[in-house]
């Protein structure tokens, strides 16, 4: 799967904090379509729809905290890859109507598990058509 392009211009979804092993912040963002099928509250989204998660590895910002007077602030450090889904029910009808993709460093990683595990995780929420991100008005 090609990148998608123009998505730096997608819309705001939603912003995104996980911890663990990914210790990042994501920044959600949608195309027009996905956009207007989050506003309209319309489920399942319509074929056409992109969605992307740009995730960035979170650093503290001693210049914030110096300013805050204590350690509390934490800013996007290094990009750690960047996620897509694009709705097309026939073309990914075996992964409920949407195509994953992950890109490193710009390039696709194309590595068949990987992206089987997307839909493994997805799938657990369909009553959102496989969505994890909610749309922050």
């Amino acid at each position: 799967m090609e990148m998608p392009s123009g998505y730096r211009d997608f819309r705001m979804i939603s912003v995104a904090h996980e911890e663990g092993n990914l210790h990042s912040f994501a920044a959600v963002l949608g195309n027009d379509v996905a956009i207007k099928a989050y506003r309209e509250e319309k489920l399942p989204f319509p074929d056409g729809a992109i969605i992307a998660a740009l995730h960035y590895r979170h650093v503290s910002s001693e210049e914030n905290n110096e300013a805050f007077g204590r350690e509390q602030s934490f800013v996007p450090g290094d990009p750690s890859n960047i996620q897509f889904m694009i709705k097309d029910s026939k073309k990914y009808a075996s992964t409920g109507g949407w195509g994953f993709a992950h890109f490193e460093n710009g390039k696709s990683i194309s590595d068949e598990a990987k992206i089987k595990s997307c839909f493994k995780c997805h799938a657990k929420i369909k009553e959102r058509d496989l969505v994890f991100a909610r749309y922050a008005p």
